[in-house]
């Protein structure tokens, strides 16, 4: 019976998702005029064309706006005039919370009946029987009931609708919303599509008449306290970006794409972007940890389906800042806007499908996702057609130079968009070489690595620079003597890495010297800000409160990436390995530290069963810490996963994991030393870090209505 809840709780909010997004359209106003009184005088204007309806003597005509409508999508638009506002009583004054509200209640009690369902191991519904059994433990169970792709997309569905509501008190709260009406109809219109994806490519509250005694289990390799956030924190921030998705929509039919638009969604950029960072940190110590899987980025389709749309995310944050203080770029903003979303959609459709080579057992659904990939195009296709047409109208503000922020801005954001291409068709060509009846092949690291290093690069050169170019016009000269001092360090960094090793590939060499050249201008730019300039006070805190929350955010932001890059290739020039057959009391030398291997014991965990090794390690003949890397065994699916053991010291990470038995008797032993590999995690936390407090410190002043200019 609660399955049946939620499968009707499903049907529901997709009614009412349709209904949300037609009535909150400007169509809208077409099919409200027989139940809803507009007032006499009601009528829909087309930009530079005759009203339609009753201004000029003759009544709309359903058929004839709708045709209009279509036609010319960007023509049609609700008056803000005096007159138009009283034409609009019932627009203008109608309630919008109780659908909303309404569609936000069913969707968390659709996926409450599914959780529950998993919880009480209701095997008559094929999802659980296939993604659970009963002796997962009930953490996992809950787990499982989000991480598929069905309750995936439930969870989705859920975030989204939540996103909604806090839209509804963001503009309730500040009024900054351009066209909230039609926002709200394309969050209708996006939880419909969803719903109807999940209901039709599989639903997951469908019985079957024959159940079997007990499921086939959790995907073992899912089972870890850290990727169980990994879907919630991934849905939200796509959930954040269909928000701005909306709000683009909304603002482009007006060509409104101004001040107040860019400041309004400033929040959920910044979120969105902090969100999908932390899907991807996880994403990747997640596949550090499962020494199977490789290194800490494996560049598959569900890591990729993350990168692409936070990369267009990051373009469009850099953008919008632009926007919001000068109102330049207005086209190239809307377009990332817009794709950002559509790379995050496309991305979970091209990682959930079978396309890009077959699944693991444990993923395969019983979907194909046509109905999600349908949702894509019908979604996107009317999206990018109705930017075509509003695209001529943005007018812009762009008086500033080549030597100015908003140039070194717009050039980083083109370069994440080329990167997010190379990802794009990095991910892609595979499906299109199988198309053309070629051989099925893998697209591996070697060739994103390779294909991103010089975009990477040039991207670092412009992210030490950009903070310290000022608004608008500056000079190269002045440019010059700013960054002497950071030129010079990271040419010393360079020099010193080089020498010390004379036979490393240039490219990581050359990332380490961007890197140390990020670091040094932005630390060289906050002790200008702090210490030297004159318009801020002679107080230092004073001073860090005048730079605001937006500026600490994106230093730490570059920082954070500056690091991230110099560990990865610090880590890839100098890393040690050792793979050898161990013996219990043998000692293993690596790096500065010395592992003792005291042998393995079999034990039992909740639902399988594990050969566990311990290792003491030493360093200096002092010892460090123990390390327990594991080979779990799970009957109920039949698979070994190895669980590596990782020690984080200060001048590099430790990674053992072992493997079956060697010919000679011994345990197979893999330990790897990567020096300054902490810097990437630090790295990622920094960049993390910088969006927190950009959100948080942002909030509150917000509340406070102390406005936050650009930096």
């Amino acid at each position: 019976m609660i399955a049946e809840t939620g499968h009707f709780a499903l049907i529901l909010l997709m009614m009412l998702g349709c209904c949300q997004a037609i009535l909150f359209s400007p169509l809208g106003v077409l099919f409200r005029r027989g139940s809803v009184q507009l007032g006499t005088t009601s009528r829909l204007q087309t930009a530079g064309g005759p009203a339609l309806g009753h201004g000029n003597g003759e009544k709309p005509g359903l058929w004839r706006a709708f045709t209009q409508s279509l036609i010319d999508p960007a023509s049609l638009r609700l008056s803000r005039s005096a007159t138009a506002t009283a034409s609009y009583p019932a627009l203008n004054t109608a309630p919008v919370w109780p659908l909303p509200l309404l569609i936000c209640l069913l969707a968390i009690g659709a996926q409450g009946s599914l959780i529950y369902s998993f919880i009480v191991s209701d095997f008559t519904l094929p999802l659980v029987a296939h993604y659970s059994h009963s002796s997962t433990p009930v953490l996992y169970r809950i787990a499982a009931a989000i991480s598929p792709d069905r309750g995936a997309t439930l969870l989705w569905i859920t975030l989204t609708s939540i996103a909604t509501i806090l839209f509804l008190v963001q503009n309730a709260i500040f009024k900054k919303a351009e066209n909230p009406q039609t926002v709200i109809s394309m969050m209708g219109l996006i939880i419909a599509l969803l719903a109807a994806s999940v209901l039709i490519d599989g639903d997951p509250f469908a019985r079957i008449i024959d159940p079997p005694l007990d499921g086939q289990g959790f995907d073992p390799q899912s089972q870890d306290i850290l990727d169980i956030f990994y879907s919630p924190v991934l849905h939200a921030g796509l959930a954040g970006l269909s928000v701005i998705f909306a709000a683009t929509i909304a603002a482009l039919p007006r060509a409104a794409l101004h001040r107040s638009w860019a400041e309004m969604l400033r929040p959920w950029a910044i979120l969105s972007w902090t969100l999908l960072g932390a899907a991807m940190m996880i994403s990747a110590y997640r596949a550090y940890a499962e020494q199977s899987w490789g290194n800490w980025w494996y560049w598959d389709a569900s890591e990729n389906a993350v990168l692409l749309p936070w990369l267009l995310a990051t373009a469009f944050l850099h953008c919008l800042a632009v926007l919001e203080k000068t109102e330049a770029l207005k086209p190239w903003t809307a377009l990332l806007a817009l794709s950002a979303f559509g790379a995050g959609w496309f991305g979970t459709f091209l990682a959930r499908s079978d396309l890009l080579g077959p699944l693991p057992a444990a993923l395969r659904a019983s979907g194909d996702n046509a109905v999600l990939l349908i949702g894509f195009c019908v979604l996107f296709a009317g999206a990018y057609y109705l930017f075509s047409r509003v695209a001529g109208h943005l007018r812009e503000n762009a008086d500033f130079t080549l030597v100015s922020r908003e140039s070194a801005m717009f050039i980083n954001s083109v370069l994440l968009a080329v990167a997010a291409a190379i990802v794009m068709v990095g991910t892609v060509y595979p499906l299109f070489l199988r198309w053309l009846g070629g051989t099925i092949i893998t697209v591996g690291p070697p060739f994103f690595v390779q294909a991103l290093m010089p975009v990477t690069l040039a991207m670092l050169l412009l992210m030490g620079l950009s903070p310290t170019l000022r608004w608008r016009v500056d000079g190269a000269a002045s440019v010059g003597r700013r960054m002497k001092l950071a030129l010079i360090l990271s040419i010393i960094v360079t020099l010193f890495v080089w020498m010390r090793h004379i036979d490393a590939p240039p490219l990581p060499l050359l990332g380490i010297g961007l890197a140390a050249w990020v670091v040094t201008a932005a630390l060289g730019d906050l002790w200008e800000k702090l210490w030297r300039h004159r318009d801020h006070g002679e107080s230092k805190y004073r001073n860090i409160q005048l730079l605001g929350p937006r500026y600490l955010g994106m230093s730490l932001a570059h920082i954070g990436m500056a690091l991230l890059i110099a560990g990865g290739a610090a880590s890839s020039l100098w890393e040690e390995q050792s793979v050898l057959s161990a013996r219990t009391g043998q000692s293993i030398e690596i790096g500065p530290y010395n592992l003792q291997y005291e042998g393995v014991s079999l034990l039992p965990g909740e639902n399988f069963a594990t050969r566990k090794a311990k290792f003491i390690v030493y360093r200096n003949a002092q010892p460090v810490t123990e390390l327990y890397p594991e080979v779990r065994y799970y009957p109920i699916r039949g698979v070994e996963t190895k669980e590596s053991a990782i020690w984080h010291g200060r001048d590099g990470d430790l990674h053992v994991s072992i493997g079956d038995r060697a010919e000679d008797s011994g345990r197979i032993v893999d330990v790897r030393f990567l020096p300054m590999m902490p810097w990437v995690w630090a790295g990622m936390l920094l960049i993390l870090l910088g969006g927190v407090i950009n959100v948080l410190t942002r909030m509150i002043l917000l509340f406070k209505k102390n406005g936050v200019s650009a930096p």
